[in-house]
């Protein structure tokens, strides 16, 4: 477990999953020691412990409750009698997932149907149970329906539980019991009441504000997350892509990265997708789980508990998520239980290979030579494991989140504020500002967050206050997440806030009360594109629309003199491949060549080609087989009268990227420069073939043979491109001009090479 890939993983970063796993296996271990204990005499003790810590732990995360259905199947196999002791206290704790009201819905109906069967037993009088039973269902009115609760409400559910409680603990022990578990619970799970302690003290970062009751609760049902039925299986996606993606995409692709105990090629370059493991690479430690399953088959308690751990932290995971098609990112860590789980079996699996090993000699000497040998072999996957993972799980020197807040925060002008997308682009900068203290002048707006009346309320009030006129009527409107404007559209809460927010800032007389800026991370504008000037990784934004789209001095100073690229770039600019960047990073990087290649077309533009190939070639080493990159750098080459340069920078192109149809169509334009023609046709055919709609190509091949005298050849390749594109006018009156001309028509110019296509 330890070297697995999600465990590792989470266990380096700011994450609750190794906390979690923690308390699940010890509510585990809580449980085997009861049923060993309990061999010797009945205890209740160890189930007792094991109750506080999943109600304590599900403060830390939810999927600690997980644990209540293995649990109680471990204790209903050892002693029935126990199960119904414990069957309120361990199965209500998976309605924490509902959240707050439910999750007592959920306590009033197991406490009801409990003491039911106590006085079916007479250990409970049955009029007792049914005044308890009229209130639990009062109770459950407001807990599973739209009501909210009142004092009176929750003074009733109360009382539906601590009256027959109370009759039952003077009487039985079951009962005693019970109302330890309860009182366990609750101490356990009131570290919720933290959040509205912390939240009424107003701190910087108060996500939900669950500073009352009504923000409490939303908070714990989760209800900014939105929801969807478990019956309406993937969303908008196709039923037949169901399978397909819960199964295989958002679940067996996490699975095979676990365990590879065989090592995987590194990625070809930095913009590579990742190498996703092969069977080969884990099939051992799959098959040792199974063999763990099928040895332990025999020990009934055990194996019936550890399968349906298994099956809940996996199939019932799956059905439970509900994944779509269009996760924002991976969920490998909600099967983090699951992995744990099979990493058990993996374990008893290697126990019992070792012991058959052990048993298929009858030499003692033989038998200690093999039992040694194959413990040994089996021993080395772990370490394996960490020798193959250790260079995607070594954080040594990577400070790129650091650092892009860092570099995003730091240009700003004072007493600004910038808006900001999602997660990546967000807490880094939090954190810059309230840990170590940077920057604390700027606001930092999320726009996600921007859709809701308590984050609009906690802009306005807070420092850095932001220019909002709003009072708290108007802001509750706003709240539903939507507004009409005053054609009667409907406009989303946080695009109604930038424009208020924008225009509360200006000047009467011009210029900002606060300037506004725009991460280059949001991809929603909000209409005012037009004004954004380019400063290296925000957008300014302007009162008019006269000024420049980058600003080649602040971009310029703040990607040679501001931004720090530790871990990122090497001090030429090259791609430091000492350490390790997922495809977040990755992603967040190409923000800084996008700025570089601005300002090389800025550059271009002026005519200054030296510097504008320098850009370029910066960008080239961040990433170097980056074909959107090296194509136009390869037309600067052209444009200088390089062509040696720019026809070796092709060549070695189309050899590497071979499927790319823009690398081989401008490789074959190099080699019309050199007199090779036939060549050049060739590149222009194969980038036909990988593309039939790549009209460049065409028209090259077209010109290519047209300045060779060779019209007939030339004209097929204008017909083919009629034949599949017979309303492009454009083609239609060359072939036209063409074909009406007896002499040789004038030479054309050949196409440039396509621009690149960045974020």
């Amino acid at each position: 477990l330890a070297f697995s890939d999600n465990f590792w993983e989470n266990s380096i970063e700011a994450e609750v999953y190794s906390l979690m796993s923690l308390a699940q296996i010890l509510v585990l271990w809580m449980g085997l020691k009861w049923w060993e204990d309990h061999e010797k005499r009945p205890t209740s003790g160890p189930l007792l412990v094991a109750v506080y810590v999943m109600w304590l732990c599900v403060g830390l995360h939810l999927g600690v409750g997980m644990m209540g259905l293995p649990l109680l199947v471990l204790v209903g196999l050892v002693d029935r009698r126990a199960a119904l002791v414990f069957a309120m206290p361990l199965l209500s704790v998976l309605g924490v997932t509902w959240g707050l009201e439910k999750m007592i819905g959920a306590v009033l109906l197991l406490t009801s149907v409990t003491f039911f069967v106590y006085a079916a037993q007479k250990k409970l009088d049955w009029i007792v149970w049914l005044g308890s039973a009229v209130a639990a269902v009062w109770g459950m009115v407001p807990a599973f329906g739209d009501a909210n609760y009142s004092w009176g409400t929750g003074a009733v559910a109360a009382a539906s539980i601590v009256v027959p409680l109370t009759f039952m603990a003077r009487r039985t022990r079951e009962g005693r019991i019970i109302a330890l578990a309860l009182t366990l619970m609750a101490v356990g799970y009131s570290t919720h009441l933290y959040l509205p302690i912390r939240a009424a003290q107003h701190p910087a970062i108060n996500e939900g504000d669950p500073s009352n009751w009504a923000n409490l609760r939303d908070l714990l049902e989760r209800k900014q997350y939105g929801s969807r039925s478990m019956l309406d299986r993937g969303g908008q996606d196709a039923p037949p892509d169901i399978v397909r993606i819960q199964l295989d995409k958002e679940f067996w692709r996490y699975w095979k990265r676990q365990w590879p105990i065989a090592p995987s090629p590194r990625p070809a370059s930095p913009t590579a997708p990742p190498i996703e493991p092969r069977a080969y690479q884990f099939m051992l430690p799959l098959l040792l789980g199974l063999l763990g399953a099928f040895g332990q088959r025999r020990e009934r308690v055990s194996f019936l508990t550890m399968l349906t751990l298994v099956a809940f932290s996996t199939a019932g995971m799956i059905v439970f998520l509900n994944f779509s098609s269009h996760e924002v990112r991976d969920r490998d860590y909600f099967f983090t239980t699951g992995y744990h789980a099979y990493a058990i079996w993996i374990g008893i699996g290697v126990a019992w290979l070792v012991g058959w090993v052990r048993e298929s000699f009858s030499d003692p000497r033989n038998r200690r030579i093999a039992t040694a040998s194959a413990a040994l072999l089996l021993v080395v996957q772990p370490f394996l494991l960490m020798k193959n993972l250790w260079f995607t799980h070594d954080r040594r020197g990577n400070y790129v989140a650091h650092d892009y807040a860092y570099d995003m925060l730091a240009p700003l002008a004072p007493d600004s504020y910038v808006f900001t997308n999602g997660d990546n682009d967000t807490f880094p900068l939090w954190y810059m500002q309230e840990v170590e203290n940077f920057r604390r002048d700027v606001r930092v707006v999320n726009l996600s967050l921007l859709n809701t009346d308590w984050y609009i309320r906690q802009l306005r009030d807070h420092e850095p206050r932001l220019p909002i006129t709003l009072d708290d009527e108007a802001i509750k409107v706003l709240g539903e997440g939507a507004v009409r404007d005053s054609l009667g559209r409907y406009v989303l809460t946080n695009q109604y806030m930038v424009g208020h927010i924008v225009s509360e800032s200006q000047r009467p007389g011009g210029g900002w009360i606060k300037q506004p800026y725009f991460a280059v991370t949001v991809p929603e504008h909000m209409g005012l594109d037009s004004h954004f000037s380019l400063e290296g990784l925000v957008y300014r934004v302007n009162r008019d629309t006269l000024q420049d789209r980058l600003d080649e001095p602040a971009t310029r100073r703040s990607l040679y003199e501001v931004f720090k690229y530790r871990g990122l770039f090497l001090a030429d600019g090259s791609w430091d491949p000492a350490v390790y960047k997922d495809e977040n990073a990755s992603t967040l990087s190409r923000n800084f060549a996008a700025a570089h290649l601005q300002l090389g077309f800025r550059y271009r533009r002026h005519g200054d080609l030296a510097r504008a190939v320098a850009e370029f070639e910066r960008v080239a080493r961040m990433f170097p087989d980056y074909a959107d990159v090296l194509i136009p750098l390869g037309g600067f080459y052209m444009d200088m009268g390089d062509t040696a340069r720019a026809v070796a920078l092709f060549e070695k192109l189309a050899a590497n990227a071979p499927g790319n149809p823009e690398a081989r169509y401008s490789y074959g334009l190099t080699l019309v420069f050199k007199g090779r023609i036939e060549q050049a046709l060739h590149e222009f055919d194969a980038a036909i073939a990988l593309d039939p709609n790549y009209n460049s190509a065409y028209y090259a091949a077209y010109y290519c043979l047209n300045q060779f005298g060779q019209r007939d050849r030339a004209l097929g390749y204008i017909e083919r491109w009629l034949g599949q594109h017979p309303n492009d006018t454009q083609a239609q009156q060359m072939l036209d001009a063409a074909r009406g001309k007896v002499q040789r028509p004038p030479s054309q110019p050949l196409p440039r090479p396509p621009q690149p296509n960045l974020p």
